[in-house]
């Protein structure tokens, strides 16, 4: 499986080590944490959790982590890669149940902030009860490295499909080598340790322009994957109260809703 090794030096080691790190499977009960505004739980309550396109994340090194070093790419234009991207579908969650403190500090945007759980499974499940096409699909840890490595890596990791039918499409070459490269991101980025769903449009090609954002899970089991929310941990009694009003009230959803366990105590 490990082909093409080089001599078992201390960095060859290391980077078979990586290798079958990556072969590691993601379990369907991890839990899967995503730190959202208090506008984007209403969204995904009201229109269906959202998966955007690749090309409207605000990090420009997204599959591009070898540019850091000047090599070339195998997309002949910047454009062919802006196409790429724009048939490519993203959904990133942190991988772990315990709080980031770094986490609410990059993406709670507020106080008036929180964080929703679900698990892979139920998101694979929300994901097959909307009722999409089936898509070439892939669900796997993101890999960290400084960016003199990436090059070298990218064709060597083995990414996992989230469903057994990925081999039923045909995908463009350029397009399904850039799924491979959005699971490298640069070391700075580590404290995200990430889980990633990864989507290719069946309409994806090179020669025109994708005219959706993204896509919508169905509004019924985007809520039934919210398995629990936690609220920041400088929320205000005001917004707890609105949460609790708007999950138990309004919508008439048995969430769990909590308050960080990052709070600590006031005396």
């Amino acid at each position: 499986m490990l082909t093409n090794a080089v001599s078992m030096t201390g960095v060859s080691k290391q980077l078979i080590n990586i290798r079958i790190k990556m072969l590691e499977k993601l379990s369907p009960h991890i839990v899967l944490t995503r730190y959202v505004s208090f506008v984007k739980l209403i969204s995904m309550l009201e229109q269906g959790f959202f998966i955007p396109k690749a090309n409207l994340f605000t990090d420009n090194w997204e599959g591009n982590l070898h540019l850091f070093n000047g090599e070339k790419d195998h997309f002949q234009t910047e454009g062919e890669l802006v196409t790429a991207k724009d048939w490519v579908y993203v959904s990133c969650w942190y991988q772990d149940e315990p709080e980031s403190h770094a986490m609410w500090n990059s993406y709670g945007q507020s106080d008036d902030s929180l964080a929703i759980q679900t698990t892979n499974g139920d998101l694979k499940s929300a994901y097959s009860a909307s009722n999409f096409d089936p898509m070439c699909s892939y669900f796997g840890e993101v890999y960290y490295q400084q960016p003199d490595s990436a090059y070298n890596l990218y064709d060597r990791k083995k990414i996992f499909s989230w469903f057994s039918n990925n081999n039923d499409f045909s995908v463009n070459g350029k397009i399904s080598n850039l799924t491979y490269r959005l699971y490298h991101k640069h070391k700075a980025f580590s404290f995200e340790n990430e889980a990633r769903l990864v989507l290719v449009d069946n309409d994806a090609t090179l020669e025109s322009n994708n005219d959706k954002a993204g896509i919508h899970l169905s509004v019924e089991h985007s809520r039934e994957m919210i398995k629990k929310i936690i609220l920041h941990p400088n929320s205000s009694a005001w917004f707890e109260d609105t949460v609790h009003k708007l999950i138990k009230d309004t919508y008439k959803l048995d969430i769990p809703i909590h308050k960080s366990s990052l709070i600590g105590s006031k005396n």
